[in-house]
C-alpha cells in the first residue's frame, strides 16, 4: 500500500510544518510497517503545476491524502485536481478544517475528489488503509454513484499519549521558516500538546477537534522534546494549541518536567488572557519560555461579549502585567470587523493595546470561517452583518474563509485602512521604540529585532491584507 500526503501552497513565507499530517503519517506506518508513506509539502517547496504532476505520478500512491484548511481552498482545489489527472486510478480524500466543516459541500464543488474526512484523521487513514468498504468507515462522506452519503461521526482518540511521536522525517525540514516573534532560536520546531478548546469564540472553527478539549501528559511533552533535542537539535519549539494553560496543573505539570530533566530550550505557546497566573507564568520563564501569543482581540466590551470572548478587557491588562513582570514576551493578536465593530470600537482596541504594551502585535480583518458559531448565523440568516464576497466571480461561497468577510457598521475598504492605521499608532510610537529598544541585550538580539523591523515595514507598506 501506498500513500501520499499532500500540503497544498499557500502564499505565505512564513513556513510551517502540517503537524496534522505529520501525526497521520506516524500512526499509519506504526500500526502497518510495511506501508510506504511519502510527503509532498507544495507550501514549504513551491513546486510548478508540472513539477507537482511528476512528483505525484511518481509516487504512484493508492491513496492521497489532501490537508484542507477554507483560506487555502482554491489552492487544494487545483492541488486535487493535479492529483487527479496524474492518478487517475487512485482514491483522493481531503481532510482538515474545511472539508470536516462542509464535507457534502466540498464534494460537490469538487468531484475530483472522493472522500472527505470529518474529524480526526488518525483513524480514519488506517481504515481507508486497510481497505474496510466505506460505508462502515465513520467520520467520512463519500461518493456512491451519484449519491452522496455521511456516515456517522467518528469517536475521538481518548488517549493522545496512545500516538506515536509525528513523523518529521518525511518533511523538507530544511524549508521551514518562521516569521517573527518565532524561530529566534533555529532549528525551530513545532509541537502540539493538546486537541480541542471548549470556549465558544463566534469566530472559531471548531470542527476537527470540536470542543472537546484533550491532551498530552506532562511526561510525554517532555519525551517528545527531548527527541526534538537530540534527533533533530531543535534550539526553539513552539506549543501550538489553542490554549496551552488551559489545564494550570498540566502546564505547571509541563514545566516541572523540562526542569526536573534539566532540559535547555527556548519555548513558546498561546493561551488566553483568562488563563495564567502569576506563578504559573514565572515557572514557564524559568523552564524556557520566552514569549505569549494572546488573543486580545478587541479592546471594546460590548465587541468581545458579541463575540463570546468571556472576559473583561481588564483580564488582558492584568495578563500582560504579569507576563512583563515574569519577564516574558508577549504578541496580541487582535481582529478588526467583529460583529458591532465601528471606527469608536477600534480606537479602544488600539488605546487597550498602549495600555498592555505588548512586545509584538498580529491583526487581521476578520473572515467567517465554516464551522463557525458566527457562519453558522449567517447561514441561518439569523444576523443582520451585509456579506462581502472579494472573489472575482462575485459568487458568495461561504467556507473560503479569506474571500468572505463582514460588512457591518464599516466597508472592507474601510477596515483595511483601519487596520492600517491601528499598527502604524501603535507601531511607530516613541514609546513601542523605546520599549523595544530597551529589550536588546546583545548582538543576537539586535539581529533579531531587525529581522522583525523589516517585516513590520513590510506589513505597513502591504495593501492587499
Amino acid at each position: 500500500m501506498k500513500i501520499l500526503l499532500v500540503n497544498p501552497p499557500n502564499e505565505s513565507q512564513a513556513f510551517s510544518m502540517p503537524m496534522g499530517l505529520a501525526s497521520i503519517a506516524a500512526y499509519l506506518k506504526n500500526k502497518d510497517k510495511d506501508i510506504d508513506i511519502s510527503v509532498i509539502d507544495d507550501w514549504a517547496e513551491k513546486l510548478e503545476s508540472a513539477e507537482l504532476a511528476r512528483r505525484v505520478s511518481l509516487s504512484r500512491a493508492d491513496i492521497v491524502g489532501i490537508y484542507m484548511v477554507s483560506p487555502r481552498y482554491d489552492q487544494a482545489k487545483s492541488t486535487i485536481e493535479v492529483c487527479r489527472n496524474a492518478l487517475p486510478n487512485s482514491i483522493i480524500i481531503a481532510g482538515g478544517p474545511h472539508p470536516s466543516a462542509l464535507p457534502v459541500e466540498t464534494l460537490r464543488e469538487i468531484p475530483q475528489l472522493d472522500i472527505c474526512a470529518i474529524g480526526e484523521g488518525e483513524l480514519t487513514m488506517q481504515e481507508l488503509a486497510e481497505g474496510k468498504p466505506l460505508k462502515t468507515i465513520n467520520g467520512i462522506a463519500f461518493r456512491d454513484g451519484k449519491e452522496i452519503k455521511l456516515t456517522p461521526p467518528r469517536d475521538f482518540i481518548k488517549n493522545l499519549d496512545d500516538l506515536p511521536f509525528p513523523n518529521r522525517d518525511l518533511f523538507p525540514l530544511q524549508k521551514y521558516k518562521p516569521s517573527a516573534p518565532h524561530g529566534r532560536k533555529m532549528p525551530f520546531f513545532i509541537m502540539n500538546t493538546s486537541r480541542g478548546c471548549p470556549f465558544n469564540c463566534t469566530y472559531c472553527s471548531k470542527d476537527v477537534f470540536r470542543n472537546i478539549y484533550r491532551t498530552v501528559s506532562p511526561k510525554r511533552v517532555a519525551d517528545e522534546i527531548e527527541e526534538l533535542i537530540s534527533k533533530y537539535h531543535a534550539k526553539e519549539i513552539f506549543f501550538s494549541d489553542d490554549d496551552f494553560s488551559m489545564n494550570i496543573a498540566r502546564a505547571e505539570g509541563i514545566c516541572d518536567e523540562i526542569l526536573k530533566r534539566g532540559v535547555k530550550i527556548r519555548w513558546s505557546t498561546s493561551t488566553r488572557v483568562d488563563q495564567v497566573t502569576e506563578q504559573l507564568l514565572n515557572k514557564m520563564h524559568k523552564a524556557g519560555c520566552r514569549f505569549i501569543c494572546y488573543g486580545v482581540e478587541s479592546g471594546n466590551q460590548k465587541v468581545l461579549d458579541a463575540i463570546g470572548k468571556g472576559y473583561n478587557t481588564e483580564k488582558a491588562v492584568s495578563a500582560f502585567k504579569m507576563t512583563r513582570r515574569a519577564k516574558i514576551a508577549t504578541v496580541c493578536n487582535f481582529i478588526i470587523g467583529l460583529p458591532g465593530e465601528t471606527k469608536e470600537s477600534i480606537r479602544d482596541t488600539l488605546n487597550l493595546m498602549k495600555r498592555i504594551k505588548p512586545n509584538f502585535i498580529s491583526g487581521s480583518i476578520l473572515s467567517i470561517f465554516p464551522g463557525s458559531r458566527l457562519f453558522k448565523l449567517i447561514q441561518a440568516g439569523e444576523y443582520p452583518g451585509k456579506l462581502r464576497n472579494l472573489e472575482s466571480s462575485g459568487r458568495i461561497f461561504l467556507g473560503k474563509g479569506n474571500y468572505t468577510v463582514l460588512e457591518d457598521n464599516l466597508t472592507y475598504e474601510e477596515l483595511k485602512d483601519e487596520l492600517q492605521m491601528v499598527k502604524r499608532k501603535f507601531l511607530l510610537r516613541p514609546q513601542y521604540f523605546w520599549q523595544t529598544l530597551t529589550d536588546i541585550r546583545s548582538l543576537d538580539d539586535l539581529k533579531y529585532y531587525l529581522q522583525a523591523g523589516m517585516e513590520v515595514i513590510q506589513s505597513l507598506l502591504d495593501k492587499k491584507l
